[in-house]
Formats: C-alpha cells, sequence, structure tokens
C-alpha cells in the first residue's frame, strides 16, 4: 500500500498547491478546466502544451492548466482511452481495433486519420461536460477554501491580540470599560463652566 500513500501525497500537495494561488477563482477554476478538456483528448505527449497555450488565450491559470491534464494518466489511461474509442464509434465508424499498446499521438495517426478522429470525438464528447463541471466545482470550491481560511486567519489574529492584552493586564471589555467612564468625568469637570451662574450665585 506505499503506492496509495504516495498518489495521496501526490493529490494533497496537487490540491495546495492549486489552492494556494494568488489568482481569482475564475482564472484557477478556468484554468482546471482547461486541463481537463485537453486531458480528455488523444494528443499525448502534447495535453501539457496545448493546455497551457489554452490557458493563456482563456486567461486561465496555467498551473490549474497543468494539473488538470491529470485527469488522463498512467494509472487509467487504458480504460480511460478505451472509454474514448466506444463513445467516439458511436458518431464516426472505424474499422480499426482499439489497441491498448498504441496510444501514443503519433501511433494513432499511423493507424488512420478515421481511427484518431474517433478518438478525438470521444474526448471531445466527455470532455465538455467534464469541463463544465469542473469549473463550477472548482469555482464554488476556491470560494469555500479562502473563506475558511480567512476565518482561521482572523481568529488566530484574534487569539494573539488577546493574549498580548493578558500580558499587559487588560483585556478588551476592562479597556471598552475604561473608555466608556472617560466622558463621565469630563462631563462632571466641565458643567459647572457651562451653566454660567454657579460662581454668580455663591457670591
Amino acid at each position: 500500500m506505499e503506492w496509495w500513500g504516495k498518489l495521496r501525497r501526490f493529490v494533497r500537495f496537487q490540491y495546495l498547491r492549486l489552492m494556494r494561488q494568488s489568482a481569482s477563482s475564475h482564472a484557477l477554476a478556468m484554468g482546471l478546466a482547461v486541463g481537463v478538456f485537453v486531458g480528455f483528448l488523444p494528443i499525448i505527449p502534447f495535453q501539457t502544451v496545448v493546455s497551457l497555450a489554452l490557458a493563456f488565450v482563456l486567461r486561465g491559470n496555467p498551473v490549474g492548466a497543468a494539473i488538470g491534464t491529470f485527469v488522463s494518466n498512467p494509472l487509467n489511461v487504458i480504460p480511460f482511452y478505451a472509454m474514448l474509442y466506444w463513445v467516439g464509434g458511436l458518431l464516426w465508424h472505424t474499422s480499426v481495433a482499439f489497441d491498448p499498446t498504441n496510444l501514443g499521438m503519433a501511433r494513432m495517426l499511423e493507424l488512420g486519420l478515421d481511427f484518431f478522429l474517433v478518438m478525438c470525438l470521444g474526448g471531445v464528447v466527455l470532455g465538455i461536460p467534464a469541463a463544465f463541471i469542473t469549473y463550477v466545482l472548482t469555482f464554488r470550491g476556491v470560494n469555500s477554501y479562502r473563506q475558511r481560511r480567512t476565518i482561521k486567519l482572523l481568529r488566530a489574529w484574534q487569539a494573539r491580540r488577546d493574549a498580548e492584552l493578558a500580558q499587559t493586564g487588560q483585556t478588551p471589555q476592562a479597556g471598552q470599560n475604561h473608555q466608556s467612564a472617560q466622558p463621565s468625568h469630563t462631563d462632571r469637570t466641565v458643567a459647572p463652566d457651562t451653566t454660567g451662574g454657579h460662581d454668580g450665585d455663591r457670591s
């Protein structure tokens, strides 16, 4: 199960890498959606290059675009491409059978343009809804993550502030009481000067 632990660490690293980008939620969501869409296309080994180019055109985050291409990876590429072949075959006929040993773009073109077209059709049909869902989920997820992080930072700042006040012998409540008591003392000292008749009455 060592490989499972490495996979989990890799996924978590990519997740934090994406969430801690300074780009807007839209840019992150667009970048990841572009990467997912390109990941559905049978263009190995050009997926990363194409995703970065599309992210630049659509103003998506390049890190998100590169991460999104991992939707197809060495662990799932054979069943993934078989799915593309099956879906594409519903739209375009080809006499070439699916060969799991020939998954590179150059090799597919050697097998025939109709075979490559079938794979591309399957990728586009499945990639468009996958990219849309990715955008929506990522946009909401990034906003939610940033809100939780902001609340966490504010609470940490408040805790440090309370600790500093406690070291000086003050509390936020004590400071507020001191400030509220100050005007009443001033009123008592100023009030005789504003009545105008007290000194004359005494005389």
